[in-house]
């Protein structure tokens, strides 16, 4: 990675916010306050520790620029917020590296990765996905072209502005479904494992169960464990959908819904008892 790169992900990183605290709050030249953190570092023994890229097994922590910070000021000076972001491959990622090959699978994470962190407020550069997943800027800069290029908006900081919020990967794989594209159909589509599509689309039928129930917005997130974003983007795709065409389709994935969620009921019950 070039040097004005690395510089760019290097302003994100935990050292990098103390010294700013330490120059802006305390007054202290930039030599001084690297000279502090990098005694505070020796002191504590964090050199092989990087809390920025640290949370459990299956998650990271990042520092990234804030999604509502303006274009324009140094690096160093816009809002920041922290993201989780699922990073270790997952079982359905295996099926999709071994069916698909690696490129796709670079592709899921991007997608993965990119629309978990615009969900809580944060933008990651071309830079962070770099170093997160350790490539070059020109690789990621390529999967996310061919990730456009099917149709999919990628939230990075150099084009959130532009694309604007947009609707996530899961809805348009939703609409796929809608419109009576088998698993297989979408997989081939959208590079996604079929675990994943399954997935998308029972959480897709609980957000239409909670719609039934007439649950508010943040009611049906909190239960069906997606964002509030999320739910009003299934809400929409049910009024656009829920057709006579489209009714024995919307039918199933109730049911489905109505099912799993009748198992994990009778499953309670069985362990009071």
């Amino acid at each position: 990675m070039p040097k004005t790169q690395l510089e760019r992900v290097k302003v994100k990183s935990r050292d990098s916010q103390f010294e700013n605290v330490l120059i802006d709050q305390f007054e202290l030249s930039p030599r001084e306050a690297e000279a502090i953190v990098q005694t505070a570092n020796d002191v504590y023994d964090l050199k092989y520790y990087d809390p920025s890229q640290h949370a459990t097994k299956d998650k990271i922590v990042r520092t990234v620029i804030s999604k509502d910070a303006q274009h324009g000021p140094k690096l160093e000076k816009l809002p920041k917020t922290k993201v989780t972001l699922t990073h270790k491959i997952t079982k359905e990622d295996k099926e999709l590296y071994r069916q698909e090959g690696k490129p796709n699978l670079r592709q899921a994470m991007i997608l993965r990765m990119t629309n978990e962190s615009v969900e809580q407020g944060g933008l990651l550069t071309q830079e962070d996905l770099a170093d997160i997943l350790e490539l070059t800027p020109r690789t990621i800069r390529r999967d996310i072209k061919k990730l456009k290029d099917k149709g999919f908006d990628v939230p990075t900081r150099g084009s959130y502005q532009d694309i604007g919020p947009g609707v996530s990967h899961k809805t348009k794989i939703i609409e796929l479904y809608l419109e009576y594209n088998t698993y297989s159909d979408i997989k081939t589509k959208t590079r996604h494992s079929s675990g994943a599509i399954k997935r998308y689309v029972l959480n897709f039928g609980r957000v239409l169960l909670s719609i039934k129930n007439k649950l508010s917005v943040k009611e049906t997130a909190h239960i069906v464990g997606i964002s509030d974003k999320l739910v009003k983007e299934y809400t929409e795709l049910y009024l656009k959908y829920n057709t006579t065409e489209n009714h024995d389709r919307i039918a199933d994935i109730i049911n489905l819904a109505e099912s799993k969620t009748s198992v994990k009921a009778e499953a309670k019950k069985g362990a009071k008892k």
